[in-house]
């Protein structure tokens, strides 16, 4: 939008240059097609109570329902039909309630990712998560097998908005040893799963 209030200014400005030097041009507008990479993004929340020594939660995640890339592609004027890409590029998590036991931690947990009937891969792997306190958004380590996972799904979903069709649920499994042992859990986490959209869009340049 700033492009059009900009362009009648920059008409004005070119002619004057041309005519002060004696060889008057006249500009032109061209339409050109440019990439354009927009974001979108889901999150699961995922209590944590009655857990005494080992963590180990098994969930859904629907991509195509949560993610809602028909809203993502409207909002970035994007047409689905010019769609390159989407693919997963990141995942972060944070505590939103605290566990009241000082120093509470989810040690060595993992996250697996299991889509339609295809076998479980690690997703994030090795992180320990204090979960005494709130915390802010925490960059995970990935791993390449459960990205994949993630990115084949994505591209159902973009499949499912251009053609219609099924899109597989993703099986998520987070595993983790509670510390301290032998008291009781009580907090909730979140699980934010970072996506990314290239498309290319119509733009007017002056040439």
């Amino acid at each position: 939008m700033r492009l059009h209030r900009l362009l009648p200014l920059s008409l004005i400005a070119l002619a004057a240059l041309s005519l002060g030097s004696g060889c008057p041009t006249v500009p032109s507008i061209q339409d050109r097609l440019v990439d354009l990479a927009v974001g979108g993004s889901t999150t699961l929340t995922i209590p944590a109570s009655g857990v005494i020594n080992t963590y180990d939660f098994t969930g859904p995640e629907d991509l195509n329902a949560d993610l809602d890339l028909t809203s993502i592609l409207d909002d970035a004027g994007i047409d689905v039909q010019d769609v390159k890409d989407v693919k997963l590029s990141g995942i972060s998590y944070r505590v939103t309630v605290r566990d009241p036991n000082p120093g509470r931690t989810i040690a060595n947990a993992t996250v697996t990712a299991q889509s339609g009937g295809g076998a479980a891969k690690p997703l994030v792997t090795n992180f320990t998560v204090k979960v005494d306190t709130v915390t802010t958004w925490t960059r995970a380590p990935l791993d390449t097998a459960g990205v994949t996972v993630i990115n084949n799904v994505l591209a159902s979903v973009l499949n499912s908005v251009k053609h219609g069709g099924a899109v597989p649920i993703i099986t998520y499994h987070v595993l983790g040893q509670s510390n301290p042992q032998g008291v009781s859990t009580s907090f909730t986490w979140q699980l934010r799963l970072d996506v990314s959209v290239v498309g290319t869009i119509k733009v007017k340049v002056l040439t």
